[in-house]
């Protein structure tokens, strides 16, 4: 962490990414001028790409930058042994022609090294960050999944709501079901009617006829290829791509995935810098994190192929993320400046383990209690006395917060998992 906050976000351009400049851009590079200068006419000296971006998202191992490699033609890294980290641009054409921006990242939920007790908390917060990011500057989304778990479709459902509250022009999620391990098409069939037509009643099945080079003969050969449509997302097979039915099926899933994407209204024409975008959201992302806001700002190295985003904040303290707090009991998550109850935890001498919150104006009913195993969950809200149009007006000092939190406590093994009582008296909660 230490040596994270003294560097910044790293950021390393490809040798392929520079060869392809020419001799002004790869000078403004170096200089650090790439992203930022003029030409004295008010016209912005950037490297940058054209293209929609295509942002292929899932978990972790589910097969992102093999359906990359196979949608674009790329010769991307994958495997077990590869993982992408953090996120990774590339500039492609597809089918000889189209220009698209490939943004791959790191699945959700990949393993984390453990190093202290922060070290899964951090984890989360820099794949929810990232995920903000992505969603801000893509066009389209690719969505990998293999067996269609809960999970998925958890994650899922927040992508496809978030995009109906977008202003985005293709508001659908693409669904690709990497089906890598099946080899027969009744094991095919019935995944797909298992994971995909019997859980949506309101999606129908489509068919399109799309054209893709035969494996086989090499000639292009004409098939049709069956797809679902839900109000919100698009869901397409693939089978494993080594067996003989995916060789019947991948090329022709494939080709569909890039007719979709060359067919729909996009701004592919438009100039895509992708160090100015990462830098101007992530401003944009930490205003919601930060009471401060830490400005970014791109420094030079003497590396050419390496810069740093870095905070221009001279005050360390200002970064400090306001709605992380750890303790021996469990973790405590809120959003930035909402209220964090403060807590006392107390073994008595009667055999009881009591944790004592407080929780000014607020009743038994603003809280609500669940348990996973040995972790008690509390989640509550502590609504503003204020409307934002009150405090925008006449409120001349506020400094009590609110808003929801969750509070999770793990419970040693000597005493009973599920709490004996919890009561509310005088602004003080009390879970026995």
């Amino acid at each position: 962490m230490a040596r994270r906050r003294a560097q910044g976000w790293r950021i390393e351009f490809s040798q392929t990414f520079l060869q392809g400049l020419d001799a002004t851009q790869r000078q403004h590079l170096l200089s650090g001028k790439a992203w930022s200068t003029s030409d004295g006419k008010g016209k912005p000296e950037t490297i940058s790409w054209r293209g929609a971006v295509v942002a292929v998202l899932g978990l972790y191992d589910k097969g992102k930058t093999f359906v990359l490699n196979n949608l674009t033609d790329s010769k991307l890294p994958s495997g077990k042994k590869v993982s992408t980290k953090g996120l990774s641009f590339k500039h492609v054409e597809v089918d000889g022609g189209t220009p698209f921006i490939l943004l791959d990242s790191e699945g959700s939920y990949a393993p984390v090294k453990v190093t202290d007790e922060l070290s899964v908390v951090e984890k989360e917060t820099t794949e929810l960050f990232l995920q903000e990011l992505i969603f801000e500057m893509s066009d389209y989304f690719l969505c990998v999944v293999n067996d269609f778990t809960s999970l998925d479709q958890r994650y899922l459902d927040k992508l496809t709501r978030n995009l109906q509250n977008s202003n985005k022009p293709f508001r659908e999620v693409i669904v690709v079901h990497n089906c890598k391990e099946v080899i027969d098409e009744e094991t095919l069939h019935y995944v797909w009617e298992s994971q995909v037509t019997a859980i949506y009643g309101s999606g129908t099945m489509q068919s399109t006829k799309v054209a893709a080079q035969d494996p086989l003969s090499l000639e292009l050969v004409e098939k049709t290829v069956g797809w679902f449509k839900t109000p919100f997302s698009r869901h397409l097979l693939l089978a494993n791509a080594d067996s003989d039915l995916g060789e019947q099926m991948n090329p022709w899933a494939f080709s569909l995935l890039r007719y979709w994407l060359k067919s729909v209204f996009v701004p592919v024409n438009r100039d895509f810098s992708v160090i100015d975008a990462v830098v101007h959201y992530s401003n944009l992302k930490l205003q919601n994190h930060f009471k401060s806001h830490p400005q970014l700002m791109l420094v030079q190295t003497p590396e050419p192929n390496v810069c740093f985003v870095r905070s221009c904040s001279t005050q360390p303290e200002q970064l400090r993320l306001q709605q992380l707090s750890v303790d021996a009991s469990g973790i405590m998550l809120t959003r930035p400046d909402n209220y964090l109850p403060p807590v006392d935890i107390i073994k008595d001498n009667d055999g009881s383990y009591r944790v004592y919150m407080d929780i000014p104006g607020m009743t038994r009913e603003n809280v609500k209690l669940s348990r996973q195993n040995v972790v008690t969950i509390v989640k509550g809200s502590r609504e503003p006395e204020f409307t934002q149009r009150e405090m925008a007006t006449s409120v001349a000092r506020q400094e009590r917060k609110h808003g929801d939190f969750t509070m999770t406590f793990r419970i040693p093994e000597e005493f009973q998992r599920k709490w004996d009582e919890c009561k509310v008296e005088n602004g003080v909660m009390c879970i026995t």
